[in-house]
């Protein structure tokens, strides 16, 4: 980068190039071409049991769980996730976002406060 700035910094000096025609630096840095893309957010219901029960992703994908509870039992006010160290309150009518870590490919269990009702969230290998 310093070896397109120095000729440019020489022509401003020199008066051949006007200070205004000269490119802001916020105007020579690239797109966001690196920024993470937002994570893929999977409803899940929570009414007696959740909905859907199996959740499926791919290992070193970023994934946002978003729990809507519409039951008003006392069993479902939170969910665990327990190999994670996840703990959520879940308000009835309420959306929860969870942002799980990145995950290794395994099988991680989640269920309600009281350990009743459980549900799956499996985690595959990426493919290529």
């Amino acid at each position: 980068m310093i070896r397109y700035l120095l000729p440019l910094l020489a022509l401003i000096v020199s008066g051949a190039v006007p200070v205004a025609a000269v490119p802001l630096a916020a105007d020579l840095l690239l797109p966001e071409a690196h920024a993470e893309p937002p994570p893929r957010e999977i409803a899940v219901q929570v009414q007696g049991a959740y909905k859907p029960d199996r959740i499926e992703v791919t290992a070193g994908e970023r994934v946002r769980l978003v729990f809507t509870r519409t039951a008003y039992t006392g069993c479902t006010r939170e969910v665990v996730f327990p190999e994670l160290g996840i703990r959520k309150e879940l308000p009835t009518n309420g959306a929860v976002a969870i942002d799980l870590p990145v995950l290794a490919p395994g099988t991680y269990q989640f269920h309600w406060g009281m350990n009743m009702i459980h549900g799956t969230l499996v985690v595959t290998a990426a493919k290529g």
